[in-house]
């Protein structure tokens, strides 16, 4: 999973969508997981689809 860090503007709907995932830092700055666990993929794809700057991807491994 991967973010665009110039298109994110850190409304933090992906935080509520998948909070395993991604957090807000006290610096105002977005963390998140790049590895996504196999148990947390639906989460990361609900992050994805509700991101309104669409900043957010995940690159699904085969």
């Amino acid at each position: 999973m991967s973010v665009d860090n110039d298109r994110c503007r850190r409304y933090g709907i992906c935080v509520a969508e998948a909070p395993t995932l991604f957090r807000m830092s006290t610096d105002g700055g977005l963390r998140y997981l790049r590895s996504v666990p196999a148990t947390e993929i639906e989460q990361a794809k609900a992050a994805v689809r509700s991101c309104p700057m669409l900043a957010i991807a995940l690159n699904e491994r085969r």
